[in-house]
């Protein structure tokens, strides 16, 4: 503490006069700040606004600088505007086949619901359907032959209501696409897809055709007959536009792009031949 002094007595330091201590008691004992008080020509530092040496003067009325927030929504991860999907008519009996396939990144299976090339029901549909459910995919169903469409929605049983949708498949060696067809979907409540590629579709329906675009896509890229499978998943990303869409039909164009591309045919995950599609995230319910 600093002291306060007004005479020097020879031998002695500073002595305060008694006079002057005694009012300065008084001072002290009415509360007086010490700020006031004024010895040897200078004012005591008032503690208020005095600033240790090397530590920078703030005002008291300046305004604390904002400390910048990033609120929870914009510092999530947004969702993937795609998702990957797998489709096969192949045998699945394990229930932990869905969960893995699930842990790999697959969000919707969709399965052939009738023996291949026939109307007749698949007996395994609605178990498969079951074990994907309970791995956390959802579902959709397709028939070879577009005309068995009936068919292969009962085959559902009570998934039905699951369905994403029913695809109608018009590819090579199969018929045309007709407008009762996707009616017919319509009418047991699931939504009709069409699944083609521009080859297939401009040999089987003709090029030029485009009366059906306003049922939603499913693009199949080409590929070569007889091609074989590959062992294990495509390591490129989930993309709705890779391969590049090519117009036809209607679909493809300005305000009207497939839902869904099949991308790679013939794959095998754990020891089940695959194909692997990205389907457009806001499609899906």
């Amino acid at each position: 503490m600093r002291r306060l002094s007004v005479t020097r007595h020879p031998g002695k330091g500073p002595v305060a006069p008694p006079i002057f201590g005694a009012a300065l008691l008084v001072i002290l004992a009415v509360g007086l700040p010490l700020a006031a008080i004024q010895v040897a020509g200078a004012i005591r530092p008032d503690p208020a606004t005095s600033v240790p040496s090397g530590i920078p003067a703030v005002s008291p009325t300046e305004a604390p600088t904002p400390v910048p927030t990033v609120s929870a929504q914009s510092s999530r991860a947004q969702p993937s505007p795609a998702i990957r999907a797998l489709d096969s008519d192949n045998p699945i009996s394990d229930p932990a086949w869905f969960v893995q396939a699930y842990e790999a990144g697959f969000r919707l299976y969709i399965l052939s619901s009738t023996e291949f090339g026939t109307c007749t029901p698949l007996a395994r549909t609605q178990a498969q359907l079951a074990m994907a459910i309970d791995a956390g995919l959802a579902i959709a169903a397709y028939t070879r032959d577009p005309r068995c469409w009936r068919e292969g929605i009962a085959a559902t049983g009570s998934f039905r209501i699951r369905l994403q949708f029913f695809a109608l498949d018009i590819e090579t060696g199969g018929p045309p696409l007709t407008r009762a067809m996707i009616t017919g979907v319509q009418s047991t409540g699931v939504r009709p897809v069409v699944y083609t590629g521009a080859r297939m579709w401009d040999d089987i329906m003709g090029a030029g055709t485009t009366e059906f675009s306003d049922v939603a896509l499913w693009d199949a890229v080409p590929v070569q007959p007889g091609a074989t499978a590959v062992a294990g998943l495509p390591d490129d990303p989930v993309d709705l536009l890779s391969p590049a869409p090519i117009p036809f039909g209607g679909w493809n164009a300005s305000g009207n792009l497939r839902v869904g591309v099949q991308q790679h045919f013939e794959r095998v995950f754990n020891g089940v031949n695959i194909d692997v599609n990205t389907f457009a995230r806001s499609f899906l319910y």
